[in-house]
């Protein structure tokens, strides 16, 4: 299945808020999703179209061949003078094993080796997500350590995994 990225567009916001309310989500964003109403998801979407790297930040729908909307991926928190960014992505449950995300992840990464010029990507993800630790290793994505009790999610706190990729590794071991 191809999979492309796209500017996020208003008849996403279905899908966002799909994956938003699910109670996946719950357990493993530290803010509460069930609370973003559709008029919150449309703000998002107008904030996120046009060139906002300058802003600090990039969101794309990750989109099939038919333009179906599976999720978001995004570079935030964009620090031009250290050449960095954090990378996220969630996805709609029905994306999920069919290799959509790994396709998405490549395709981000390749705009901020290769467009954006960034050396680092970095994320941290819960250690108790099984699932996320592994796709982000199998991604090219480097553990670096554990960040202990560092979140607090409705009361109990969490710790984080943090990963990196550098783009000299990802052109050549990930890319090949």
């Amino acid at each position: 299945m191809p999979i492309l990225l796209r500017p996020l567009e208003e008849k996403d916001v279905d899908g966002m808020l799909e994956w938003m309310h699910s109670e996946e989500s719950k357990s493993i964003f530290q803010k509460d999703m069930s609370n973003i109403t559709r008029e919150n998801a449309v703000s998002f979407v107008k904030s996120s179209q046009g060139d906002t790297f300058d802003r600090g930040f990039v969101h794309f729908a990750v989109v099939d061949d038919s333009d179906e909307y599976l999720g978001t991926i995004s570079l935030k928190n964009i620090d031009k003078e250290n050449s960095c960014a954090e990378y996220a992505v969630s996805m709609r449950a029905k994306a999920r094993g069919t290799g959509a995300s790994m396709a998405a992840t490549k395709g981000i990464l390749d705009k901020a080796f290769l467009e954006y010029n960034l050396h680092r990507v970095y994320l941290n993800v819960l250690t108790t997500n099984e699932r996320a630790n592994k796709f982000y290793k199998k991604a090219g994505f480097v553990f670096e350590g554990t960040s202990r009790d560092s979140l607090c999610i409705r009361g109990e706190f969490k710790s984080l995994n943090w990963y990196t990729i550098i783009k000299e590794d990802y052109l050549s071991e990930v890319k090949g």
